[in-house]
């Protein structure tokens, strides 16, 4: 980045323009004054002497612009280049521009990244949109040059950010990642808070702009390949960068959304975190702070050299930790590593930490130490609570990189038997080297519900409440004998009385009674109580859920969800790209099943390189099948990829958004066609394959038994079901009370797949959301569903609940619910 070196004959001036600049720029920019001299620098007057040593602690391989307010300014200045080796003087302008609004202009196109003579040009044209303003009647100023250009060149693009919890650390993360091949200069400015713009390049001036869900941000990109930056950058932003996207329209419950307070009105109890009961003595865990040399130094090359290698080595140890963690708590659990490497790698943080070793001379400790502690402000003075919470994030990795540097502090003292753990926070690196053998729970007295630390140790199942400070207000955690705490209500007990104590330990017996159940018969073939087989599958949506998928007692998979290979890219996946991630699944499921959906999206889910006709209501527009009929291309090459990847595997194909047979039968063309191009070409792939259709249209439902002659089996999806069967858009919230699968005429509709189906001894599975829900699976087995499809985090507690019924009893059940006349009764009934 280019320096900038403001000179002036008033100090209080220089100051105050610098401020000017930083409110512009924020710490990044190397910038420096020299102004004033004298005691204190109170005089009016320009030092050479002191100009040239601002020149060298702002200088790096961009070089340097130097501005001056007045004509003996120029002298020192041009004094002060005599003063430097020819080396050093060959990459300064000295730009004339005005001081104060060239400085501001300078400031922020040197901090875009913008080359020198960008820098002193766009200094100089500051002042003409003043000359406008005066100049003109109107007191609307003319656009400046650049923007003109840009706007002529069309290189931006509005985009709105549709995840949850808005541009966080790991969807930033991903962006970071994912732009950093191409050669444009790309800027992003949140349009609806009015912040930025920001580099893409850096994770902390990302997390500034404060962007958060459904906020219009506007993307620019300047160089030869911003086109395609751009068009890369709008796919993955519409696909939620990694992150599932909520339902089109509608919110997350207001318990997901809004963070609850920092202080709990009830001083028995703080926020629940991870459900479970722990009862036994605590231990308080304070970090010892680090002993940071506060020595200067005098040659930085040898300080910058090992701030590097420490940032190398602390992103080695968090590419081990996120490799422990995968097996742990699962591969998106494990991106949260992921994301603090990256932020590593953040250029904002490293250049702050190396403009102190240079400007101010501090060792390499010291220099880091005040870098990391600059951003890790920067991100708990947002408003945002989800992005606060990243600032424990940032003083974690500030912890790991002073650690790699050998900086001293008191070791923490080892466990050495089970204990309640009460700290002010948890970092996400002490997690991963938690003993979990000698942990009963966490209680934090700060921390947050959003916190990275809060979801590693949900996946963890560790019982945990955090913002608990109040209820140890006026008493030391150490003084505590017997400590409790229940993860699902957020209550904590303080050497609780006997009687509770009681309490406590027979719903703890109970829970464990429970997940010992839940344990038992999840990798058992899920059955009712008198032996009737149900398949309990799993729902996924990415390669590498798979492995997790049978660990948590999944008979194969249900529902592959296709799109993760069509969404966040600019292009759609080659044959080849498909092939190799299907194939990864049907390895690691071996004989196990798999039912690949084919491509879904539309509606609330576009692929950037498929145009496709504005309608004014998507969902009942073209998607799903309807789309794949339009891009046949794009569904022949799936196809292909499906039936080779499954050659020697499991695989059948289920075809979404079927309405009637017509569709059926074209789809089957279709494979049919690219079955007979593989055998001519002589390429190895699955053939018989069985096919499906998902019913998730009434009028599917209805003609079940004319489709089901058509097809190998049926699987239904209850959320699209409901939604066109009550006319609800799922995701309405005012519509909340039609959104309820367990409504009777939904009912009425798969007791009629089931019926049409059995004609030809067809299998019917459910694989919508309502298959993890304990009452509606026993109604759903009740009706004759053979297969329950669902998320691997249920399917435990799904099979262990369907054991502890017989088939006759949910069957008189599910005739009972389809006697009711709303959902609200269903579920008066099954409780």
């Amino acid at each position: 980045m280019v320096g900038l070196v403001l000179v002036s004959h008033s100090r209080a001036l220089a100051l105050a323009t610098q401020e000017l600049v930083r409110s512009m720029t924020g710490p990044a920019l190397p910038l420096a004054i020299a102004a004033g001299v004298g005691e204190e620098h109170r005089e009016l007057g320009t030092d050479a002497v002191e100009i040239s040593e601002a020149i060298l602690s702002v200088q790096g391989p961009e070089g340097v612009v130097v501005l001056m307010d007045m004509g003996s300014a120029v002298l020192s200045s041009e004094t002060a280049l005599d003063l430097l080796d020819e080396s050093a003087r060959a990459n300064i302008t000295f730009c004339p521009a005005p001081f104060v609004e060239g400085a501001v202009a300078a400031g922020v196109t040197a901090n875009l990244g913008a080359p020198r003579e960008e820098v002193c040009r766009e200094a100089l044209a500051s002042l003409q949109q003043k000359n406008h303003a005066l100049a003109e009647k109107s007191s609307t100023p003319a656009p400046s040059e650049a923007l003109q250009k840009a706007d002529a060149a069309g290189q931006t693009i509005r985009l709105t950010v549709p995840n949850l919890h808005g541009l966080h650390a790991r969807p930033a993360a991903r962006l970071i990642s994912e732009t950093r091949p191409f050669h444009a200069e790309i800027t992003v400015r949140n349009l609806t808070n009015q912040r930025g713009p920001v580099s893409v390049r850096s994770l902390s001036s990302l997390a500034s702009l404060e962007i958060l869900q459904d906020n219009e941000i506007e993307v620019a990109a300047t160089g030869d390949d911003a086109s395609s930056a751009l068009e890369k950058i709008s796919g993955l932003v519409k696909g939620g960068l990694g992150d599932p996207l909520p339902p089109r329209n509608g919110k997350a419950p207001a318990a997901a959304q809004a963070e609850p307070p920092v202080t709990p009105k009830q001083t028995d109890r703080g926020v629940p975190v991870a459900e479970g009961i722990a009862i036994g003595p605590g231990t308080h865990l304070e970090e010892a702070d680090f002993e940071i040399p506060q020595n200067k130094i005098e040659n930085d090359a040898p300080e910058i050299a090992r701030l590097q290698k420490a940032v190398a080595d602390a992103r080695e140890a968090l590419a081990t930790r996120q490799a422990q963690m995968r097996a742990t708590v699962g591969a998106a659990h494990a991106e949260i590593y992921e994301a603090q490497a990256l932020a590593l790698q953040d250029p904002e943080l490293i250049d702050r930490a190396i403009s102190f070793i240079r400007a101010d001379h501090d060792n390499t400790a010291l220099a880091w130490s005040r870098a990391n502690e600059e951003i890790a402000r920067r991100y708990e003075s947002l408003q945002d609570p989800y992005f606060r919470a990243r600032g424990a994030d940032m003083k974690d990795i500030g912890r790991q990189v002073l650690e790699a540097l050998g900086v001293k502090r008191a070791p923490a003292k080892p466990l050495s038997e089970p204990r309640i753990l009460v700290a002010p926070d948890f970092a996400p690196s002490q997690i991963a080297s938690l003993e979990r053998k000698f942990v009963l729970g966490v209680i934090l007295l700060d921390g947050g519900p959003t916190a990275h630390s809060s979801i590693l140790l949900r996946a963890l199942n560790i019982p945990t409440v955090v913002q608990a400070r109040e209820v140890f207000a006026g008493r030391s955690p150490d003084s505590v004998q017997t400590l409790a705490l229940d993860g699902s209500t957020g209550k904590v007990w303080l050497d609780p009385a006997a009687e509770v104590l009681a309490d406590l330990r027979a719903r703890q017996v109970d829970q464990r009674q429970r997940a010992a159940e839940d344990k038992e018969s999840c990798l058992q073939p899920g059955a009712t109580l008198d032996g009737h087989r149900v398949e309990i599958l799993a729902n996924i949506g990415h390669a590498s859920e798979a492995r997790e998928a049978l660990q948590a007692g999944a008979e194969g998979v249900g529902l592959l969800r296709t799109e993760f290979l069509f969404l966040e890219r600019d292009s759609a996946p080659t044959e080849e790209e498909q092939m190799e991630a299907l194939r990864s699944i049907g390895v690691e499921l071996k004989e196990k099943p798999l039912t690949v959906r084919t491509l879904d999206v539309g509606g609330d889910k576009k692929l950037p390189y498929v145009q496709l006709a504005p309608e004014e209501n998507p969902f009942l527009g073209v998607r799903a099948i309807r789309l794949c009929f339009q891009q046949e291309d794009l569904f022949a090459t799936q196809l292909r990829a499906i039936l080779r990847a499954g050659h020697q595997h499991e695989f059948q194909i289920m075809f979404p958004m079927i309405a009637d047979l017509s569709d059926l039968r074209r789809a089957k063309a279709v494979l049919e066609k690219v079955h007979l191009q593989l055998e001519h070409e002589k390429i190895p792939h699955l053939w018989p394959i069985k096919t499906g259709i998902m019913v998730e249209i009434p009028s599917a439902a209805i003609a079940a038994e004319a489709l089901a002659e058509q097809v190998d089996f049926f699987s239904i999806g209850t959320n699209d079901l409901t939604q066109y069967a009550l006319a609800a858009d799922r995701g309405n919230p005012a519509l909340l009370p039609y959104q309820d699968s367990l409504h009777p005429a939904v009912l009425h509709l798969i007791q009629h797949v089931v019926k049409g189906a059995a004609r030809f001894n067809r299998p019917v599975a459910i694989c919508g959301e309502a298959a993890s829900d304990e009452l509606a699976a026993l109604i759903f087995v009740g009706l004759g569903v053979h297969e329950l499809s669902m998320t691997r985090t249920k399917i435990a507690r799904i099979k262990s609940v369907l054991r502890q019924h017989k088939l006759g009893d949910v069957q008189q059940l599910a005739e009972k619910a389809l006697a009711c006349h709303t959902a609200g009764e269903v579920r008066a009934l099954l409780r």
